[in-house]
């Protein structure tokens, strides 16, 4: 029987067109249209999703697409791909969408008026891109929106004054753009609202409107590094639910409000950096479940409030630079929890609290920079748990306690600038994590003792401008680590140790004032790292000219009132001092002339020293 050509031809076209032309013959519905124009609007690679197929019915297998029971797209959710785009545009047949995660996509441009047709949609997230222009204001017409995340872009202009319709809105994330103007005051028609973060958007500006008290589902209040200015307002005491305030770094004023102590759910509080005046409110004692304190410089007067004893899950509390005063509480033997106990550069006076001993989660305590007197308590043997302790400038005096000893795990222990007495170096050199000892500007007395060679991470070891006798111990060079060496203005006597230049790590060396003698050691210029070096007024021997390679080599040397003689060798940088028995040379003027020799505190930077702990 012969075919029929009008069959062969039909049959030829089923097979062939689909190839040809996918959208000929089973082709994908409306939505998948919509989706994949949209990708092929895109530029960057495309394996991630690869089964965008055309030839599929409805895209509800395809990767980072979700339907529901009747195969409507309900989520389009791609994270953390190098999509090179835009927001799509095309939406009209997407309106069964209630989330859209499109976040850490390398999206530009801007957010599209046509995301307000999407009026299922609860759930929009376009962080982490590089979107420009401004929030459309289409965008707050979307009443079924519970969250909106447009952190990390560039987003301009204002906060939409329309957004109080969003009713249902519980998350609003703006943080990281480039966002100005006032925080709208209808914000306070979120009822619903738990989450407001819009910090580092350094042109926010205006005052924090009084209209967030209205919402009571707050959780977390985030404007750091903004330019909120005036009060707190007192309508904050409304937020029963209210765990985290974070509004440091902006230019608010005023002083805190005690209606703050109404919101007992509160664990953080992050107000550092600001222009805070007053004291800070007892009512704060009332906040049971308060874990950090942070209100560093700001210019907060008074004493501490003795009912900060009763925020028992404390575990950081920091407060310096202010103008705080009076004594540090004893109800503080109260905060078992507490791990961090910064409050230096205040005006505080009185004694170290023996109650400390009950705090054994400390691991900072710096009480630098008051008028603390008194002496140090034994007690501070049983923080066992200690690695920072600075107690530099204040007015303590009497020896540094033996109980120290029991502090293993401490790192650095700074109690410069005080009347310290005693012998009190034995028991620090037992602590052999230390890598921070600065007891400068003290009375301490006795002998640098061999069991220093015990300190094998120390990096700074300074106890200049005290009464130390005997001579530098052999066993320094066991300290491989050492950065800075600073024993100036005692009565350090003897030879310099050959064994010192085993420290290779070496850059400032300063033994200057006190009572050493012989000749100085050749293997000086060894320390390749060595910048600065002080040996004035010693009774050090020797001929300039075997001092040529290490005049060379240094940035800075003194070596005036000693005993050096013979002509001073040629090119060895640039003389700034000769007189009888006296030399200092300096290449350059380094870091280490400039903020220890003119003045600037010897804190190489005391915070700075931090970074050393593992």
């Amino acid at each position: 029987m012969p075919l029929n050509p009008w069959i062969t031809l039909f049959s030829f076209l089923t097979i062939i067109l689909p190839l040809l032309n996918p959208f000929v013959a089973f082709a994908v519905n409306p939505q998948g249209e919509a989706l994949l124009s949209w990708k092929q609007s895109l530029n960057g690679p495309t394996e991630a999703w690869s089964n965008w197929n055309p030839i599929d019915g409805t895209p509800c297998g395809w990767f980072g697409i979700t339907c529901n029971i009747n195969k409507e797209v309900v989520e389009l959710e791609l994270r953390h791909l190098s999509l090179y785009g835009t927001v799509p545009t095309n939406l009209t047949s997407l309106v069964s969408l209630t989330k859209i995660v499109l976040s850490d996509t390398n999206l530009t441009g801007s957010i599209p008026k046509e995301i307000s047709t999407l009026h299922e949609l609860n759930y929009l997230d376009l962080s982490d891109n590089a979107l420009t222009g401004e929030i459309p204001s289409e965008i707050c017409n979307l009443l079924k929106l519970q969250e909106i995340h447009l952190n990390f872009n560039q987003l301009e202009g204002l906060i939409p004054a329309q957004i109080g319709n969003l009713t249902s809105l519980k998350w609003l994330i703006l943080y990281e753009n480039q966002l100005n103007g006032e925080i709208p005051n209808t914000i306070g028609n979120l009822k619903n609202l738990q989450v407001i973060r819009a910090g580092g958007n350094k042109n926010i500006r205006g005052l924090i409107p009084r209209e967030i008290g209205n919402c009571t589902e707050l959780t977390i209040l985030g404007l750091t590094e903004t330019c909120v200015s005036g009060f707190l307002p007192p309508s904050l005491g409304l937020l029963k639910k209210l765990e985290t305030i974070y509004i440091s770094k902006t230019l608010l004023s005023g002083q805190i409000p005690p209606e703050i102590g109404n919101c007992t759910a509160l664990q953080n509080i992050t107000l550092y950096q600001n222009s805070l005046i007053g004291s800070i409110p007892k009512s704060l004692g009332n906040l049971k479940n308060l874990q950090k304190l942070f209100l560093w410089n700001n210019s907060l007067v008074g004493t501490i409030p003795s009912e900060l004893g009763n925020c028992k899950k404390l575990t950081v509390l920091h407060l310096s630079g202010n103008s705080l005063t009076g004594n540090i509480p004893q109800s503080f033997g109260n905060l078992s929890a507490l791990q961090n106990l910064t409050l230096h550069m205040n005006q505080i006076s009185g004694k170290i609290p023996a109650e400390f001993e009950n705090c054994k989660e400390l691991t900072w305590i710096n009480l630098g920079n008051n008028s603390i007197a008194g002496t140090i308590p034994s007690e501070i043997g049983k923080l066992t748990k200690l690695q920072l302790l600075f107690l530099y400038e204040n007015e303590l005096v009497g020896p540094i306690p033996s109980s120290i000893s029991k502090c293993q795990n401490l790192q650095i222990l700074d109690l410069a600038s005080n009347g310290l007495t005693g012998n009190s170096l034995q028991g620090i050199f037992q602590l052999k994590k230390l890598k921070t000892i600065d007891l400068s500007s003290n009375n301490l007395s006795g002998e640098i003792l061999e069991n220093i060679g015990n300190c094998s991470s120390l990096i700074w070891f300074r106890v200049g401008d005290n009464k130390l006798t005997g001579p530098i111990p052999r066993e320094i060079g066991n300290l491989e680590n050492l950065d800075i060496l600073d024993l100036n203005l005692n009565r350090i006597s003897g030879n310099v140790p050959a064994e010192i230049f085993c420290c290779r790590n070496l850059e400032y060396l300063n033994l200057h004032s006190n009572l050493i003698i012989g000749k100085l050691p050749g293997e000086l210029s060894s320390l390749v790292l060595l910048q600065y070096v002080d040996f004035s007024n010693n009774s050090i021997e020797g001929n300039y000219i075997d001092m040529e390679k290490i005049l060379t080599l240094l940035k800075t040397i003194d070596f005036s009132n000693n005993s050096f003689k013979g002509e001073i060798p040629k090119g060895c940088g640039f003389m700034f001092g000769l007189g009888m028995g006296y030399l200092v040379f300096s290449s350059e003027k380094p870091k280490y002339l400039l903020t220890i020799i003119y003045g600037e505190r010897r804190n190489k930077n005391k915070e700075d020293v931090v970074g050393w702990i593992a």
